[in-house]
């Protein structure tokens, strides 16, 4: 019989090593980006059962050497056979591949453009999963800090009421033949009157931030009333090929200016060369896990496979980030404030076992400031990835 009350251990350990190259206006424009080693994650929490249609999850990041808060919320009632509420810090239900958990992300970061993204922040949510219909939906309103912890108000702290509506038209085989559809919607006010672009804290190179942030990428303030973020999302698999895109908007009503609109979009792919697939969880609208068809190393849950050399993935994606717009405020020296960014990347990942992967990412930006004009730099990275 299935206890009442649970408990199990969860968390991950990313440790990466990122070096790069940079044209000389590039170093110019955005200092030495500089060659880094270090934990991009270490998390660890719990997570289980309390009874009846109600469960909890507890989960926190120290990479910094603080404590910050990720997935920690309460769930009460049935997705399935109604609605679950949500209550607590946890990921607002917005992009694909921000819901898609970088325990099986195919690449060592999201996108740029995915810092459009509200990501986690704390608020109360409502989710719900037509499992025949391969459908999900959510609704919540929550409140985005300025901090990591996402405590603090001030100037880019918002309070938003955000959706996101999934259909998969074909699923089968556990996301072997996928097609995805997905629409998200968020409407924000600004707290203190003042719309914050890749506001949250960075180093040149590592990623410590919940949500994606970019060197390239300048911190654009902008007093507003109103902003509108859209996502529109797609994603496909035929066996071991898989694709998907997503575009993103943000439309920001200035006050004492004309509106200001940013957009990017990304388009992915890749392929398994030991035929595996990553399954799809049509009760969230997301991509997940891969199984290893023959391990490499071996836990007590895949001891009934052959031992191999694990799977391997080839990947590739193309970004366009487009923040320049006439009506954008200027910096706080008088500088203009905007870019664009094409970046590509090309990745291998190599699978030892369902839960432990190597992964090699290699990047190639074009930014183009508003101020400095445009530059280039290569960015090479690995990741060692374990979770539990």
């Amino acid at each position: 019989m299935k206890p009442d009350y649970t408990i199990r251990l969860r968390g991950r350990i990313d440790t990466d090593a990122i070096w790069s190259s940079q044209s000389p206006a590039n170093l110019a424009t955005f200092g030495d980006l500089q060659d880094v080693v270090g934990l991009r994650r270490a998390r660890i929490g719990i997570e289980g059962e309390l009874g009846r249609d109600a469960r909890y999850v507890a989960e926190i990041d120290l990479p910094t050497g603080t404590i910050v808060p990720r997935d920690i919320y309460l769930a009460l009632g049935d997705p399935q056979g109604g609605v679950e509420g949500q209550f607590g810090h946890f990921r607002e239900p917005f992009s694909l591949e921000g819901g898609t958990s970088a325990r099986y992300f195919a690449f060592m970061e999201r996108s740029p453009v995915n810092m459009l993204d509200p990501a986690r922040n704390w608020g109360v949510g409502l989710f719900h999963e037509n499992l025949t219909a391969n459908s999900a939906w959510g609704l919540g309103v929550f409140h985005a800090g300025t901090d990591t912890a996402d405590f603090q108000g001030g100037d880019g702290s918002t309070v938003g009421l955000t959706s996101r509506f999934t259909m998969a038209l074909v699923n089968e085989g556990d996301g072997e033949r996928l097609l995805h559809l997905g629409l998200a919607l968020s409407e924000r006010v600004p707290e203190n009157g003042v719309i914050v672009i890749n506001q949250q804290p960075r180093s040149s190179l590592l990623e410590l931030a919940d949500s994606s942030t970019s060197p390239f990428v300048p911190e654009i303030r902008i007093p507003a009333t109103f902003q509108q973020l859209a996502n529109l999302q797609l994603a496909a698999a035929q066996g071991p090929l898989w694709t998907q895109a997503e575009w993103y908007g943000s439309l920001i009503d200035q006050t004492g200016g004309g509106p200001v609109f940013f957009h990017g979009c990304h388009v992915d792919g890749g392929y398994f060369l030991t035929g595996e697939h990553r399954a799809y969880n049509s009760s969230s609208g997301t991509l997940g896990a891969v199984r290893v068809n023959r391990p490499l190393l071996c836990s007590s849950h895949e001891d009934e496979r052959r031992r191999g050399w694990g799977a391997w993935e080839l990947t590739a994606r193309f970004t366009y980030l487009d923040f320049v717009d006439a009506d954008t405020p200027a910096g706080p020296g008088g500088q203009p404030l905007g870019i664009q960014l094409p970046l590509s990347t090309f990745g291998a990942n190599w699978y030892l076992s369902d839960r432990v992967r190597v992964m090699f990412n290699y990047s190639y930006a074009v930014s183009d400031d508003a101020g400095a004009g445009s530059s280039t730099a290569n960015i090479f990275a690995t990741r060692l990835g374990v979770f539990w």
